[in-house]
């Protein structure tokens, strides 16, 4: 979590206390966990005298299994771009009625570049089902206490993380999720990251599948996590690892709010030239009970002073054109904000020359063949 803009407690505080009478309806959310202003959410809250209940889901699947069994009607969930092709598919979510979105304007506040970049890969029509809510890409994060490595990724990048004899230490650890691993393996393999694993590049004699795993076997991964790989790195256990740009970030803001300095930060990330990225997004699924006031939440977080004060807790990118240059023209002399102005331009510089590819919405049975593989390579 980073430092929140603390004029907007007060602020919620204010409305609760003027407040005090009881809510009438209950706004249903599935998010991902430290992934939203919680102040925010008080302020609405008190706004439009509602209750908003927010359940946790660590993974796509995860939502994706939610959804599907109905056991609990959510209003708005907030799935990855790949997971909003597939529930669109399997006829999940109902379509976004943008007329209901009064802050939604694409001509005078339009998205980030980057995150067009990954909207125009996803299938035909699918954008009329959400409203991009974060964005980002995946990178190599790295202790910069290791001499040597940081001249390794920049000479090497994917070889480095890969290629035992290229990089300095053997603290190197992947992400524990079979798709996420598997991706990695392509692009160090100079691949197709979405290509299925039954399909045999040209070239080769064995499958996509085959090749991923001799080379995660060969990369003798120290450690397959999650959220632990950037604290691991953070603490000086572990040097180097596969994480979402935005984890880094999270790391990185809460130690530039204790004190240390921007330039002599202990680790960073590496991000390559083809690595892959992600968008999360608002979805309103099939069952949902509040849909106005679904969309009334969505329309809330596109408001300009509060998708600033949003981003300014989260460490992925805001996906606003307008709330970008908001934080990235800042010109005062807040310590925090400055090094918030300088970790957006350099870890998501708004660029046409974007880098990374979404995630593939593979099969159950790929998904299957992808998690017995990485299973495999752990037990060796």
């Amino acid at each position: 979590m980073i430092r929140k803009i603390y004029a907007l407690s007060f602020l919620a505080l204010s409305l609760m206390i003027m407040g005090g009478c009881s809510t009438s309806e209950k706004l249903l959310i599935l998010n991902w966990g430290e992934y939203i202003n919680e102040d925010l959410v008080l302020l609405f809250e008190e706004t439009y005298n509602v209750e908003v209940s927010i359940s946790i889901a660590d993974s796509n699947e995860l939502f994706y299994s939610k959804v599907k069994s109905g056991t609990t009607a959510f209003d708005l969930v907030l799935p990855s771009d790949y997971m909003i092709e597939k529930m669109i598919e399997q006829d999940l979510l109902q379509t976004i009625d943008f007329s209901k979105l009064s802050n939604y304007d694409q001509t005078n506040n339009p998205y980030m570049q980057g995150l067009k970049g990954i909207m125009s890969t996803m299938s035909p029509g699918s954008n009329e089902y959400f409203v991009p809510y974060f964005w980002g890409t995946f990178g190599l994060m790295y202790n910069k206490r290791v001499e040597g490595l940081e001249t390794a990724l920049d000479t090497y990048g994917w070889q480095a993380y890969f290629d035992q004899s290229l990089r300095p230490t053997n603290r190197v650890g992947m992400y524990d999720v079979a798709q996420y691993a598997y991706a990695a393996a392509m692009l160090y393999l100079d691949l197709n990251p979405n290509a299925l694993p039954s399909d045999i590049s040209e070239g080769q004699t064995i499958s996509n599948l085959e090749l991923a795993r001799q080379a995660l076997i060969d990369a003798q991964f120290s450690v397959f996590a999650d959220d632990a790989l950037k604290k691991d790195i953070q603490a000086n256990n572990l040097d180097l690892a596969f994480v979402w740009t935005g984890d880094f970030l999270d790391m990185l803001y809460v130690d530039l709010d204790e004190g240390m300095d921007y330039d002599e930060k202990l680790y960073d990330i590496y991000i390559p030239d083809n690595t892959m990225a992600f968008l999360d997004g608002f979805v309103i699924p099939k069952k949902a009970r509040h849909v106005d006031l679904a969309h009334l939440f969505i329309d809330f977080f596109l408001d300009a002073d509060h998708a600033y004060e949003n981003a300014s807790v989260v460490g992925y990118a805001t996906p606003l054109e307008n709330t970008y240059n908001q934080i990235t023209t800042y010109a005062e002399d807040d310590a925090w904000l400055n090094n918030w102005k300088r970790a957006y331009l350099d870890y998501y510089p708004d660029t046409p020359l974007f880098r990374g590819t979404p995630y593939a919405n593979f099969s159950q049975s790929v998904m299957s063949q992808l998690i017995s593989m990485l299973n495999d390579v752990k037990t060796n």
